[in-house]
């Protein structure tokens, strides 16, 4: 029986990538699955979690580490203190890509960058194993740290199958109005403006979109749409466990992303695995790996940054009932084939097998 220690140390304990990777250990065959977490947000959750984790390591000895997204600062700590021992670190975003690439704040030729490039590089590399969402993401990591590609095993997100349960057809929309469903906190790779954008352009075709995340300029822009005869249906925040209600009265779910940065290359979104579990049909955003999807099948597809596109996918959903309802079913046996968390289980199978922590 080999023994795994899961750690997060984030400000979400229970994000939800950290969350389904908990789920799925627990279903692998012969790992005793230990789990050290914090309970504190703030600060004290680094005090915390670094403690837990010495009383871990000299108590139970773990076989193996395994640190959770979002986990870039803890990194040279947990290091240190399994050292000598095989760790798995979840990188899920490369840190020089979201900081320099994907949110500016840096320039690419700056020492700042080159600085942190070099410090995070050494790191990463003193990690048995590095995980991302994506393969996409994988090789485009390894090629931006220089690290080799047989390093890094993608994972699939996958999601909570309890809270967004199963539901398969919904009934139709009251009132005659075709209800599409949005929600995020609005990074700049989704693309919230392409789907107001889109919400203006539909104005007169009896669309109502309910709009959920976001804060500072999101109002405005909200606001502003809805003066030039968008219909939108706009919240700041709901409680999570109540998305999946919202999401079973929806006709379509917008997955995304739909902002054409770099990161929104290499993802497929946490929500778009959410509305593939519920059976909704979903419009996701053409990259590098949407070719999962097969338009009008399994999902709509639909280039990214181009708010016309998304608003004729939209209009075509609600033309089109009937293959929008298949759309939905045939999307949620990809789910249960290549995306669930019985998937992810077998995948982490291979992982305990990989070269590079035996």
């Amino acid at each position: 029986m080999k023994q795994v220690c899961l750690v997060t140390c984030y400000n979400q304990p229970d994000y939800i990538r950290a969350r389904t990777l908990r789920m799925a250990f627990g279903d692998v065959k012969n790992v005793k699955l230990i789990v050290v977490k914090n309970k504190h947000t703030g600060l004290l959750r680094y005090i915390e979690v670094l403690w837990q984790l010495i009383i871990v390591r000299i108590t139970k000895q773990p076989d193996l580490y395994f640190l959770t997204f979002r986990g870039y600062e803890m990194l040279p700590f947990v290091r240190l203190i399994t050292f000598g021992k095989p760790l798995i670190f979840d990188e899920f975003i490369n840190l020089v890509e979201w900081v320099v690439y994907e949110h500016h704040k840096f320039k690419a030729s700056s020492l700042t960058t080159k600085a942190l490039t070099g410090f995070y590089r050494f790191w990463l590399k003193s990690a048995n194993l590095i995980v991302t969402d994506t393969q996409s993401h994988a090789e485009y990591s390894a090629k931006l740290m220089n690290i080799p590609l047989d390093k890094y095993v993608p994972l699939i997100v996958s999601t909570d199958e309890v809270t967004f349960g199963y539901i398969g057809q919904q009934s139709k929309s009251k009132a005659g109005l075709f209800k599409v469903f949005y929600y995020g906190n609005m990074l700049p790779l989704h693309g919230v403006d392409i789907v107001i954008e889109a919400m203006v352009l539909l104005k007169d075709q009896g669309i109502e979109l309910t709009l959920i995340g976001g804060k500072g300029k999101i109002d405005v822009a909200v606001e502003k749409a809805r003066l030039a005869g968008a219909a939108i249906d706009y919240k700041t925040w709901v409680q999570f466990n109540d998305l999946p209600h919202y999401i079973e009265q929806a006709d379509v779910c917008l997955g995304g992303p739909f902002g054409s940065t770099t990161q929104s290359q290499f993802v497929i979104t946490g929500k778009t695995y959410q509305f593939l579990q519920m059976g909704r049909p979903v419009i996701v955003g053409a990259n590098l790996e949407s070719g999962i999807f097969t338009d009008k099948d399994n999902a709509i597809v639909v280039e990214q940054a181009d708010a016309e596109a998304l608003a004729g996918a939209i209009l075509w959903s609600k033309q089109h009932p009937i293959q929008l309802d298949k759309i939905g079913e045939s999307g949620k046996r990809l789910y249960q084939e290549k995306l669930s968390i019985k998937f992810l289980t077998k995948q982490l199978n291979l992982l305990l097998a990989n070269k590079h922590i035996l």
